[in-house]
């Protein structure tokens, strides 16, 4: 193990052995399954963060469905979601570094609060568009690339001062909760617009939108503001930036979790586009099936958090990691070759466990390998992972035109499960985490 490894190791381990003042009071952890398995929620700031990130999500997936109906109501066509979801990821994927490099330089808890005002002025803006009939494709593509622009901006300080409220001992359990509550939104949001849109038409979905991003923002305030790292050298953008990449490349570790974070994602995810085509085409179970079937890696998810949480501070997180990645990819296969709906739900289910179990360890093992200095930059390449995912959708869909959507899940699924073991045989620093 090289010499800094041994060294950002141990300062990350000083600096989250330090948690916030409500961390510090907290009593020794009662290793029971009760008890451990919501043992963050004791830290207080960790309360507010998890219900302002929940908000945020519930709105966002409320979004997803109000935007795909609108879309289809103004143009009747797939490629435009297609060229929104495409503009967002790239804003994402383009805005993460900077975001990280800014994380590291300024308060991150009014930082974020100063980035999510983008997420409540571009709602705003949109939802006085659609209520006055003048809204217009090229306005949700706009509006796409500034919600992804701000999701790029918030995400690497987000996760970042999640560390610092937390601290190490908490971290995995908090990470694992926080993907609980989003997997939970992931069946909530959904099912509450395509109920709502009904009644209330896109623009009520809007209004709803607007009140939870102003919602994440005042359930952010009680969180206190978090010290910042001290620094004498002289600063700027470029170096930062630099530092961040060279330091994320030349760990063993952290360029092994990267990749991790990001290989096997951008082979799974082709799979959420395409399964209108199984509900419809394969199955001819209508919009019902494709809402069973999009709800199933969400309750799956929810699953696999609380359990991830529950054994939070168990050891050889890189077989967790391993196994959770390889097993993530051959659901996914087995989802695709399933001979019903019923056992496709089973399989997508499996398949949203072992993906929030092996996504959830990897960001926790990463937080608390970085020092917190840097830790804003190396997380906003860890959220770039998630902008890179979503360019795979297009190639995949081109693919499964040729030769069918189960084919071509199946080769996803695969792999996903042999990208995870040729970066386990690459790097095998991972296999002892």
């Amino acid at each position: 193990m090289s010499n800094t490894r041994k060294g950002s190791s141990l300062a990350s381990s000083a600096e989250l052995d330090e948690p916030s003042s409500d961390a510090e009071a907290l009593p020794p952890v009662d290793r029971r399954f009760t008890l451990t398995t919501f043992s963050a929620f004791r830290v207080s700031a960790f309360k507010w963060m998890f219900i302002s990130g929940n908000i945020g999500t519930l709105g966002y997936q409320m979004q997803g469905v109000a935007l795909g109906w609108l879309v289809y109501v103004l143009t009747h066509s797939a490629v435009y979601l297609g060229a929104i979801t495409t503009m967002e990821s790239i804003s994402q994927f383009v805005a993460s570094p900077i975001g990280g490099v800014i994380a590291d330089r300024v308060e991150r808890r009014n930082y974020i609060l100063v980035v999510r005002l983008i997420t409540v002025v571009t709602a705003a803006v949109v939802l006085a568009l659609v209520a006055t009939h003048r809204i217009t494709i090229l306005d949700l593509i706009i509006a796409a690339a500034f919600f992804g622009i701000a999701f790029g901006l918030n995400g690497p300080a987000r996760q970042a001062l999640l560390a610092q409220i937390v601290g190490k001992d908490l971290l995995m359990n908090a990470v694992s909760l926080t993907s609980g509550g989003m997997n939970l939104m992931r069946i909530l949001g959904p099912a509450a617009a395509g109920f709502l849109i009904g009644i209330t038409g896109v623009q009520g979905i809007y209004a709803i939108l607007l009140i939870c991003y102003i919602g994440v923002i005042l359930a952010l305030l009680p969180v206190p503001p978090q010290p910042l790292e001290p620094t004498t050298k002289p600063r700027n953008v470029v170096g930062d930036l630099s530092e961040g990449l060279s330091y994320s490349f030349r760990d063993p570790a952290v360029f092994g979790l990267l990749l991790i974070a990001s290989v096997p994602l951008f082979f799974a995810m082709p799979y959420i586009p395409l399964l209108p085509i199984f509900a419809e085409s394969i199955w001819h179970s209508g919009a019902m099936g494709y809402g069973v079937l999009s709800a199933a890696p969400g309750v799956g998810g929810l699953i696999g958090a609380l359990g991830v949480a529950s054994f939070s501070h168990a050891r050889q997180k890189g077989r967790i990691i391993l196994i959770g990645s390889v097993v993530y990819g051959l659901a996914l296969s087995l989802f695709a070759l399933s001979p019903n709906i019923p056992v496709a739900v089973i399989f997508l289910a499996v398949a949203g466990a072992m993906g929030v179990t092996y996504s959830a360890t990897v960001s926790s093992v990463v937080q608390t390998i970085i020092p917190n200095e840097m830790r804003g930059r190396v997380m906003s390449l860890y959220q770039m992972s998630y902008g890179i995912s979503g360019l795979s959708a297009l190639p995949a869909s081109a693919v499964a035109s040729l030769f069918g959507a189960p084919a071509t899940i199946v080769g996803c699924g695969l792999l996903t499960a042999g990208s995870v073991l040729v970066i386990f045989k690459l790097r095998p620093v991972l296999a002892s985490l």
